[in-house]
């Protein structure tokens, strides 16, 4: 690992000016668990970073009647833990459980499993200069390309690991930055950047911007969510497919549904088409898989992870039913 300064900033302010005084050599840490993770294995390099850790109230968690904002330093740990006076927002919970180990769960930020970068192998070596890295193609085309995209990649193929984003933009949630020009809100579903867009990078985070919160919205009276993933581990294991979908029943009849997939795009995955397909109608077998079909529908897998499709299909039908399930007594 290359030397670099550790710096604790004691206020946001603080660390956007750390961060745009380092001539982009810098970079903000929160937990560490993927960013000391890349530093060791050569795939990054910086002159500074900028420990958040200091600032007061970003491990927050606080409700309101409408939303409920969580502090980007709140461990996904804390977020397993937290009752949340509106139980729609249990979704969170659910998806939390899932993130890697109780290990790194008491140490990975919320924000840092929103930012975190690609697990793809090829961009985690170093012995690659891939897309991603400023290379100029992707070795997974003709590689090990398993665990990767199936919907709307272009060049560069990465899925995006976070098992928190779907959820949260499946309650329309919001990112607090902080930058230079000061705070702004951005729209989590606008906050990811596709590779077609550019290809170094997976937000709209300036080089001198951090992310402070995450706010998400109530969701409408009687809606309820769940979030599932299949993965080869029980445990510690990034999704294969995940999804986050949720709906409301009003005599009978699926509303304001949402369905959210993760692991299978750059991005999550807002599939629109097949939330529009369930809205209204009642929630069946029969329509589940049809919403199924219409969420993956456009796929073009590549030689090693056409078996995305099948299981995101189960998984999807999966989440679907269950949320009409009886409960368990």
């Amino acid at each position: 690992m290359r030397p670099f300064r550790f710096v604790e900033a004691a206020s946001a302010e603080e660390a956007v000016h750390l961060l745009a005084g380092g001539n982009g050599r810098a970079r903000a840490i929160a937990g560490g668990s993927d960013l000391l993770g890349e530093l060791k294995e050569g795939v990054v390099a910086y002159d500074r970073l900028v420990s958040l850790a200091g600032i007061p109230g970003l491990a927050a968690i606080q409700e309101t009647e409408e939303d409920v904002t969580i502090g980007a330093l709140a461990t996904v740990e804390t977020l397993v833990e937290h009752r949340f006076r509106n139980r729609t927002f249990a979704i969170l919970n659910e998806a939390a459980q899932g993130v890697a180990t109780p290990e790194i769960r008491n140490v990975g930020t919320v924000g840092g499993n929103l930012c975190q970068r690609p697990r793809c192998w090829y961009y985690r070596s170093a012995l690659f200069q891939c897309l991603k890295k400023g290379g100029a193609d992707c070795p997974a085309v003709e590689g090990y390309n398993k665990y990767l995209a199936i919907l709307g990649a272009h060049r560069c193929y990465i899925v995006h690991p976070s098992d928190l984003a779907p959820p949260l933009i499946a309650l329309n949630a919001w990112v607090h930055v902080q930058g230079p020009g000061g705070a702004r809100w951005v729209p989590l579903v606008e906050f990811f950047v596709r590779p077609d867009r550019d290809p170094l990078r997976e937000n709209v985070l300036a080089p001198d911007e951090v992310v402070l919160a995450v706010r998400a919205t109530a969701p409408p009276a009687g809606w309820r969510g769940t979030y599932l993933k299949a993965r080869e581990r029980s445990a510690g294991d990034f999704p294969m497919v995940s999804v986050a979908a949720g709906f409301a029943l009003e005599d009978g009849l699926a509303r304001h549904a949402r369905l959210v997939l993760g692991a299978v795009a750059a991005v999550p995955w807002s599939a629109t088409r097949a939330e529009a397909m369930l809205e209204g109608q009642p929630v069946t077998p029969e329509r589940a898989a049809q919403v199924a079909e219409a969420a993956l529908a456009g796929a073009q897998p590549m030689s090693g992870n056409a078996y995305k499709l099948d299981v995101g299909r189960a998984v999807i039908i999966r989440a679907l039913m269950s949320l009409v399930a009886p409960p368990v007594s």
